[in-house]
């Protein structure tokens, strides 16, 4: 039992301390890009 706590302690993001971060650099990042894939076909329709 005692194993499996220090594997979920270890189990850390790549970039941020904590997970939620990594999510919202994520869901910004997506963001971003629908922005400019709206902006590319408006320019160009």
């Amino acid at each position: 039992m005692t194993n499996d706590s220090k594997e979920m302690q270890e189990d850390k993001p790549p970039f941020f301390n904590s997970w939620p971060k990594m999510y919202g650099l994520l869901i910004v990042v997506l963001g971003i890009l629908i922005l400019l894939f709206y902006l590319f076909t408006e320019y160009y329709s």
